[in-house]
């Protein structure tokens, strides 16, 4: 006679416990990795050297006439160099030309108050292609 044997299962031991005490710490860690690896996009400004303060009067300039050429964005947005009307695409072209003809020519950039902001830096950045070095800015409303 065959026996049949029986099998017996075993029961399964437990493999142990999944311990949770150091999941804070853990997401805690990669947190803190990931806020000091990211690289944040600076906004940059506008680039402009400005004098110092004066002491007296005598360190103010005096400068000819004809050594000014003047840029006056008018609250409108209407551009006009030394009163005549013109583009900001022909600001650059035009400024080169009189420094071309003047090397001590000074640019001097009224804004209007109520003129858009980006009509001044449309005028800035011609008058820095243009390589225009002397400049001065100034808020007016004539």
């Amino acid at each position: 006679m065959v026996q049949m044997g029986v099998m017996k299962k075993r029961k399964k031991e437990p493999l142990g416990e999944l311990r949770m005490d150091s999941t804070a710490d853990v997401a805690f860690l990669l947190l803190v990795f990931f806020i000091v690896t990211t690289i944040f996009a600076a906004e940059q400004g506008l680039t402009l050297v400005l004098p110092g303060k004066q002491k007296t009067d005598e360190d103010t300039v005096k400068v000819k006439e004809s050594n000014i050429a003047t840029i006056f964005v008018m609250e409108d947005n209407f551009i006009t160099l030394n009163g005549k009307p013109i583009v900001v695409n022909h600001i650059k072209q035009a400024i080169e030309d009189r420094l071309l003809a003047n090397s001590k020519l000074v640019v001097v950039l009224k804004i209007h108050p109520q003129a858009d902001y980006g009509k001044m830096i449309a005028c800035l950045d011609e008058l820095r292609l243009a390589r225009a070095n002397k400049v001065s800015l100034k808020t007016a409303t004539k």
